[in-house]
Order: structure tokens, then C-alpha cells, then sequence
């Protein structure tokens, strides 16, 4: 992405004296870490913008130009192959998957200004060799306004069984909203879920739901990078959630822009070419252990037994659609405050609540085990 950072904070730190450690100053309270270089990224993918791995290989691509994919070795961070899979693409920030697609994220927008937010859909079957048919899944968000426009950057997704969930790169408030859409082709308005107090510009997401686990990266607005982990989540309940923020001590101009892993405590990142205010950095790959931060965590939340009568419905409150989890529910009910059923039916993934008007409603909801648990519902 082309970024903006405040070149003259940037100039100011880069000038302090050493009387006391720099980074004390800068974060004297917060978690550190620091990511190993495993190298320099060649110079045909300084714009490296995401990362993920596919077929027991590690793979990126730039921002911009030709969408093509590059594999990584990830012990020197040299390209062993690659795929050139479009010949254009505006502002691609993310790549996602599932078990039959790659999502490529056609959506980056630091100055507010696109209406043409998309994510391609390609089926794996495809590669390596084509042919290369998209399909595309447009969005827009609905409480986005000329005035708020660059909170709703976006450079990270994850993809569920059903949806996209979005996370937006706020360059003013440094924080992150959660959006859900269909993972199916269409146009889509986007749901919010939630927000995260990232405290920085998000621009790549890892989600681990066996371990209950979501990772992000990002920097702040010196350009220092940070991750930002949630574990113990049920559903997409991210905030509400343990919530652990680490700033990354590999310094300014270490612009974190792509994130992956297998285990869900050993990950790569990749940064991408930065040159501002006589600060220059190369794009590298780095290797980062989280062992410290979520051995004990993951290990806690993947042996114990979770409450099998627990529900989880969302996004809520809602402007449009709602999701159950249909495999421990057999019927619902929508019910409005004067005790009237508006909406009833066997278990359903997805509940459109569109026609609806705004309100509080109770949602009741028969269990597989014929236990009933009732929710409460904002319609906006």
C-alpha cells in the first residue's frame, strides 16, 4: 500500500538521544517481542501485501500491477516459483482461502475514496496452470460517509465456513471493525460485528478457529509493527475475547503487511519496501515465535470441554442478516416486544431480517436437546 506516516514524529525519534533505550520511551508498557529476519525479499516483490500458505509452500504478492503469485523458501526468503494468475489489479491487500477457493482482497483504500470494493474468488482446482476464472463478491459498508471514509480502509480478511469477516485499517482511530459478508459471489452489505482496540493501522489477519485463535499485524502510525492476538473466543466473538498486543521491536519502517502459520505459534510476516524521511528498509520476510505469549492458552482452550448448550448468534446487533449456528438448534422463533412472532422456522444458517423494521426483539430458540435459550436481538 502507499502509505502516509507522520514523517516528522519519525524524524523526531530518529534523532533521540541514547541516555535511556529508545523503545522503553516509545512503549514502557507493553509487550515486546522481536521478529528474526530470515532475508531481504527480491526486488520483484517489494509490494508484498499478503501471505498464507497452500500446498506446503509459503506465498505472497504485491499490492498492484499483475496479480502474481510467488512461493517463498522460508529459510532464505528466496522466490522458488511463481504464477501469474491476472494482469492487473488496482489494489489487492489480502489473500484468503478454504478448502475450494483463493479470495484475493481488491480492496485497499487509504484515502477514502473507492466505490469499488471487491474480493475475487478463484477455485484451487485452477492452479497452477489455468485457466483463471474469478468470481466476484462486491460490498460496500453502510455507515460509511464522505467525512469518515478512510476508517474504512481494509487490507485483512479471514474466510469462515460461511462468511468473510473484514477488518478495517482505521487511519484515524487506530482501531478495527469487524464486517461479515457472504462468502458467495454477489453484492454484499456488509454487517458490522464488533471492534478491537488494536491501537494501529491492521493490514493482515490469521485465524486458527480449532485453536480459538486470531492473530492480526499491523504498525502504528511511526511505522513501528505490533500483533494483536485474541484466543479463547467462541463463534466470531473475537471481543470478547483474551486480548494480548505486542509491539514488534524491529523498528521504523517495518511496515508488517502480510501474515501466515501453520502450527498457530511459530509465523512468518513479510514488510514491504519502505523509503520516507531518510529511512529506507528493504521488504523482507521474518519469522516470529509466539510460544511465550500462547502455548499455554491454545493448550487451555483445546482441551477443555466446551458447553455444548452454548449459543452464539451474529453479527448483533444487525442491520441485515443474522446468523445460528444451525447444528445445535432445531427451530427459531423472532418475537417482538408486544410478544408477536414475526419470523419462526426450522434451523437455518442465515435469518434475513432486511424487511424488518428497527428494533429489540427476543429470538427463541429450540436446542437439539430440546432445551430452550432465548436472545435478545437488536435490529438497526
Amino acid at each position: 500500500m502507499k502509505r502516509l506516516v507522520i514523517f516528522c514524529s519519525l524524524l523526531l525519534v530518529a534523532s533521540w538521544g541514547h541516555s535511556q533505550s529508545l523503545w522503553s520511551l516509545l512503549f514502557p508498557s507493553k509487550a515486546t517481542n522481536t521478529a528474526v529476519v530470515v532475508g531481504n525479499l527480491p526486488a520483484q516483490i517489494e509490494g508484498t501485501s499478503s501471505l498464507f500458505f497452500y500446498d506446503g509452500r509459503l506465498w505472497t504478492a504485491n499490492d498492484h500491477n499483475a496479480l502474481t503469485l510467488y512461493t517463498l523458501d522460508t529459510s532464505s526468503a528466496a522466490v522458488t516459483d511463481s504464477i501469474l494468475i491476472a494482469p492487473y489489479i488496482y489494489d489487492m491487500e489480502e489473500i484468503s482461502q478454504d478448502e475450494t477457493y483463493l479470495y484475493f482482497g481488491d480492496m485497499g483504500d487509504n484515502n477514502g475514496v473507492r466505490n469499488d470494493l471487491h474480493i475475487l474468488r478463484l477455485p484451487k482446482s485452477s492452479l497452477p496452470s489455468g485457466p483463471f476464472q474469478f468470481d466476484t463478491i462486491a460490498f460496500s459498508y453502510p455507515d460509511r460517509t464522505d467525512s469518515t471514509a478512510r476508517d474504512f480502509d481494509c487490507e485483512a480478511f479471514i474466510v469462515t465456513d460461511s462468511s468473510i469477516i473484514l477488518f478495517t485499517k482505521q487511519w484515524n482511530s487506530l482501531a478495527t471493525v469487524c464486517y461479515s459478508i457472504p462468502k458467495t459471489p454477489g453484492t454484499w452489505l456488509a454487517d458490522s460485528l464488533l471492534s478491537l482496540p488494536v491501537e494501529g493501522l491492521v493490514t493482515g489477519a490469521c485465524y486458527q478457529p480449532e485453536r480459538h485463535l486470531l492473530v492480526l499485524c499491523g504498525y502504528n502510525s511511526l511505522c513501528l509493527p505490533f500483533v494483536f492476538l485474541a484466543y479463547g473466543f467462541e463463534g466470531f466473538a473475537f471481543d470478547s475475547s483474551t486480548h494480548q498486543r505486542i509491539q514488534l521491536s524491529n523498528g521504523m519502517g517495518t511496515q508488517t503487511e502480510g501474515i501466515a502459520t501453520i502450527d498457530g505459534i511459530h509465523y512468518f510476516l513479510t514488510c514491504e519496501k519502505f523509503d520516507h524521511a531518510g529511512i529506507t528498509k528493504p521488504s523482507r520476510l521474518f519469522r516470529l515465535d509466539l510460544s511465550d505469549y500462547l502455548n499455554q492458552p491454545i493448550e487451555a482452550v483445546t482441551d477443555i470441554t466446551l458447553d455444548k448448550e452454548r449459543v452464539v448468534v451474529y453479527p448483533n446487533p444487525t442491520s441485515s442478516r443474522l446468523h445460528l449456528p444451525a447444528d445445535k438448534i432445531k427451530r427459531y422463533a423472532l418475537i417482538d416486544m408486544q410478544k408477536r412472532t414475526i419470523l419462526q422456522g426450522p434451523a437455518d444458517e442465515w435469518i434475513n431480517l432486511y424487511h424488518l423494521p428497527s428494533a429489540t426483539y427476543h429470538l427463541r430458540l429450540t436446542l437439539k436437546n430440546n432445551t430452550t435459550k432465548t436472545i435478545t436481538i437488536v435490529k438497526q
